[in-house]
């Protein structure tokens, strides 16, 4: 039997020693920043924005620090980070942008500050999806009043061939389609 023995930091260190840090990152190097972000510490953020710490680097998992935000639903953070320079529309490494995630969830405050941020509502992802179509498949109504105010095409096409109105057809979102419609979307 193999025994496995797990040292605790009190047992390496002398007590009474002071680790030192760096400014930006912790202990394991993981960035304040992104801790912070993924906390929802709005002031920690803050903080390391002021400090010069890039509002457009990714955590660990290469997700931009504002779709860990929106994703969270972290909504003074999302602010903080847009305040400060955050770009809303860079990808994940799924090729979504913060704009879809929070069409994704149905946030529709985040999609509101977003688009006032001028995220871009004709973004599409790796499969050609845009917010549009995402809302409208989950039947996201008010996400979808957002987007088609800011001029988010209903005619644009994911690499299928679906539209928007394909979408909330295809599960059964009689009110969202009649929405599309109306806006000039087509199948």
């Amino acid at each position: 039997m193999i025994r496995r023995t797990f040292l605790s930091l009190s047992m390496i260190v002398p007590a009474g020693t002071v680790l030192a840090q760096t400014s930006s990152s912790d202990l394991f190097g993981q960035k304040q920043i992104v801790k912070a972000v993924v906390e929802g510490d709005e002031e920690k953020v803050r903080q390391a924005l002021l400090k010069q710490e890039s509002p457009n680097q990714t955590a660990n998992n290469g997700q931009p620090l504002l779709t860990v935000a929106v994703r969270a639903g972290h909504i003074p953070v999302v602010e903080t980070l847009l305040k400060g320079g955050a770009l809303p529309d860079s990808m994940d490494p799924e090729g979504y942008t913060a704009l879809m995630r929070a069409a994704e969830k149905g946030d529709v405050e985040i999609v509101d500050i977003l688009l006032r941020r001028n995220a871009s509502p004709r973004g599409q992802n790796r499969q050609g999806q845009t917010a549009l179509m995402i809302a409208s498949g989950r039947g996201y109504a008010e996400v979808v009043r957002l987007l088609l105010a800011k001029k988010a095409d209903p005619n644009s096409r994911d690499f299928t061939g679906r539209t928007a109105v394909t979408y909330a057809k295809q599960n059964n979102r009689g009110s969202i389609e009649t929405m599309l419609r109306k806006a000039g979307g087509k199948e």
